[in-house]
């Protein structure tokens, strides 16, 4: 099939669908090719914390102003993927006070505001905090949902004309003298082949970046940085807890909906496609984490995870938490002579918007165009089905409930299923928030395969859909595999032996 667009996008994260937004919103005709689902790298696999430049405005005061600035902008444009919470940076008896007196200068430096709160007035607060504590430092954090952010970006930008194509690996670019001549892509699902004409091609792969420009015969230098995490069954805590320290593992808890996530590690990693948690880096997870909050030796964890940082590697940082967590952009046309490519990679969830506007903006001064950036300005709209626990309850009423642990509809499903535009199970998951509780898709995975038999929609054997599923979640379950955990493994066991015969 032969494609054609103005601009081409290549990546489905929050910055591809990002810039994509920001480009309807300028009138700019594009479209996003995905090799898999939106979500599918690191904005799908992150803590969820909505920085405030915190944790980098001692290491890194460059980043902290970004995320700063930004955090102020997507309160206004996007508060409802946002939990607002605030967050602490604890002091304990081995840190360093003197690193707590530099990161409130610091933050006064880069405008985040920060205030120090007493020992008592912080267990006031956070009663499940070491009591052991000195004193702890107070600023705007929170939690956002990347998948409600990244879909509610999707569809804006779909409704202003933008488009999508997903599950389509890029195959190969073609260069001719100045300029990239056409893209080949395949469907990964059923083999379709596209040749894709695009006037400007838009690297924003993440951490597939470096693989992306081989293709045109190019190269960046990158850090691969592997960051762990844990999910606990319970909500250990309102706010976020950082250790006030310089970064290190181990040292975030966030709260995010029904749960908490423990973060995180920093690992350099050089395969792109294989990778997974460790023994020990859960061990260590649990055992930094628990400095801060002590229940957490005693609580039963439901997952780990891991997401693959894209760190642009400049000279002389052996250790990957020394390299910034600004972005980075590329004009390959100073760089290496290439006029209609540019690469997009580095930063933060929070800092997506931002590294769209400055992609855009320098995809405007190659059209020679004056078309200015407004996603600062114009709100996103919310997804149809609210997100957080409280309101899902409301809208639960006498509902059909497929998944007990989350409140997530049946209709609310099937309304995505007859929308169209999902290819496969993990699709489906990342539109709602269907196997993201405590059993982790263990009791709601088996009836979503029902809905999608009756409706006609399972391709092929569902017990092979289903047991693919399972493989998955083992994955990461395994890491996290003791205790009562083990027990409601067998159930489930027994459960998918019993009546599917696995």
């Amino acid at each position: 099939m032969r494609l054609q667009t103005e601009v081409l996008i290549i990546g489905g994260g929050a910055t591809g669908v990002g810039i994509a937004r920001d480009l309807s919103l300028r009138g700019i005709p594009s479209l996003l090719i995905e090799r898999e689902d939106f979500l599918s790298g690191a904005s799908g696999r992150n803590h969820g914390l909505f920085h405030s430049g915190g944790r980098y405005v001692v290491s890194d005061p460059e980043a902290a102003r970004e995320c700063i600035a930004e955090n102020r902008i997507l309160r206004k444009i996007v508060p409802h993927c946002i939990e607002e919470t605030d967050g602490l940076f604890v002091s304990l008896p081995e840190d360093s006070l003197d690193f707590r007196d530099r990161f409130i200068q610091a933050c006064e430096e880069a405008d985040i505001p920060a205030y120090l709160l007493s020992r008592d007035h912080v267990l006031s607060l956070e009663p499940e905090l070491n009591p052991d504590l000195l004193s702890a430092v107070n600023v705007p954090d929170g939690a956002i949902d990347p998948f409600e952010l990244v879909l509610a970006n999707a569809k804006d930008a779909e409704n202003r004309g933008a488009k999508f194509l997903l599950h389509s690996e890029v195959t190969s670019i073609l260069v001719e003298g100045d300029r990239v001549k056409n893209i080949l892509a395949k469907n990964t699902l059923h083999g379709e082949e596209y040749l894709i004409e695009a006037s400007y091609l838009i690297n924003a792969a993440g951490a597939w970046a470096d693989r992306l420009l081989k293709l045109a015969g190019l190269r960046m230098a990158m850090a691969l940085s592997k960051g762990s995490m844990l999910i606990t069954n319970q909500r250990l805590a309102n706010r976020v807890i950082n250790r006030c320290r310089p970064p290190s593992d181990g040292d975030i808890i966030v709260p995010n909906h029904t749960v908490s996530i423990l973060g995180t590690t920093s690992v350099r990693l050089e395969d792109l496609e294989h990778f997974e948690v460790t023994p020990q880096e859960v061990s260590l997870l649990i055992e930094e984490t628990s400095k801060m909050l002590p229940a957490i030796e005693e609580t039963r964890l439901i997952r780990a995870y891991a997401g693959i940082r894209p760190l642009f590697q400049s000279e002389g940082k052996g250790d990957d938490r020394a390299i910034s967590r600004g972005f980075v952009l590329i004009d390959h046309e100073k760089r290496d002579g290439i006029r209609n490519l540019i690469t997009i990679t580095g930063g933060k969830l929070v800092t997506y918007r931002l590294m769209a506007e400055k992609t855009s903006d320098l995809l405007c001064r190659k059209m020679g165009t004056d078309l200015p950036c407004s996603t600062h300005l114009k709100p996103i709209p919310a997804m149809d089905a609210p997100s957080n626990l409280k309101d899902r309850l409301k809208a639960s009423g006498e509902a059909e409930i497929l998944c007990d642990c989350e409140l997530v509809r049946t209709d609310e499903v099937e309304k995505i299923l007859k929308e169209g535009g999902v290819k496969d199970l993990q699709d489906i998951l990342h539109r709602t928030r269907l196997a993201k509780g405590t059993c982790q898709g263990g009791f709601c995975i088996y009836r979503l395969l029902g809905i999608l038999n009756e409706m006609g929609l399972a391709e092929g054997d569902s017990n092979k859909i289903l047991r693919g599923f399972l493989e998955e979640r083992w994955k990461g379950i395994r890491p996290v595999l003791w205790g009562s955990s083990i027990k409601e493994e067998e159930l489930i066991e027994s459960i998918y032996k019993g009546i599917f015969n696995l």
